[in-house]
């Protein structure tokens, strides 16, 4: 099991990690550190609202992180874009914290395959500040790429701000690594195709229930 987080004591186990529910595009509920339960899930098309809302709680520092420029607010294209998934070349699993009123949403991990070559893709994760550093990153990760390795990727590109240092750490310990800066960008690239990687992504997630099936929000 990951360090970052520890599975909830009760409910039916995976058999094989996080595998049956990832490759079926399936919820599934976690602990965080801190007690936090949260329902990690695929982003869909109703979810424009909850990402709406996740913007606001990002701090300003946070938001320019994830988009590399100053960002109030998302038009509606870029709203379509990030929520109306074909889930195959655009996947994307999200986070919605369970303890708190009307289930917000939390977290994103994404990746965008390469048209030209689709064992290849393009990744970002996103955490609201109040729920960063509790391994929510961490688990929306290793979901993230074992849902690419089931979908045949085999390597995952991010291109992270340098003083963007706790992402920089996230994807160093997944294996991330460093192919320089260009434009002042830093580009990691994730080779996520061994044995070895399959084994402890699996093993990170075999505890994991799913979530209840009333919960479809």
């Amino acid at each position: 099991m990951s360090p970052t987080l520890h599975a909830q004591a009760h409910g039916r186990q995976l058999p094989s990690g996080a595998w049956p529910h990832i490759a079926t595009k399936r919820p599934f509920v976690a602990t965080l550190r801190d007690g936090s339960r949260v329902q990690i899930r695929p982003v869909r098309e109703d979810d424009s609202s909850r990402l709406a809302e996740g913007l606001r709680r990002l701090s300003p520092r946070s938001r320019y992180f994830r988009f590399h420029r100053h960002v109030d607010e998302l038009s509606d294209a870029n709203v379509r874009y990030l929520t109306d998934l074909d889930q195959r070349r655009h996947v994307a699993w999200g986070a919605v914290a369970l303890d708190e009123s009307g289930e917000p949403g939390i977290g994103v991990a994404r990746y965008v395959r390469d048209r030209a070559a689709p064992h290849r893709a393009e990744l970002a994760v996103t955490v609201v500040d109040d729920y960063q550093r509790i391994g929510l990153g961490r688990l929306l990760l290793d979901t993230l790429m074992l849902s690419a390795l089931e979908s045949g990727v085999v390597e995952l590109t991010a291109h992270v701000l340098p003083e963007n240092t706790a992402a920089i750490r996230l994807f160093e310990r997944a294996g991330a690594q460093s192919c320089g800066l260009h434009g002042g960008v830093l580009t990691l690239v994730i080779p996520i195709a061994s044995p070895e990687r399959t084994t402890r992504l699996s093993g990170a997630l075999t505890a994991l229930p799913p979530a209840p099936e009333a919960r479809t929000r």
